[in-house]
């Protein structure tokens, strides 16, 4: 059997986003149902997060200040 590639290694559970976050589970998942949550990937019944999409989402709730992309 082939090993999976980092992409697929690297996605976070509910669990890592909220750790990520400092909220609770209960957080995330009823953010995702609002559709306030980042993207995600549903694998039959368990939800992913692609690092890449959590760290854009973070990056677009930034309020206030000089962000150092925008220079």
């Amino acid at each position: 059997m082939a090993p999976a590639s980092n992409s697929l290694q690297e996605l976070l559970t509910e669990k890592d986003v909220a750790r990520i976050t400092k909220r609770s589970v209960a957080s995330v998942r009823r953010d995702r149902r609002l559709k306030k949550n980042c993207p995600f990937v549903c694998i039959g019944r368990s939800v992913r997060y692609r690092p890449s999409d959590v760290d854009a989402w973070l990056r677009s709730l930034a309020k206030g200040g000089e962000s150092q992309d925008r220079r």
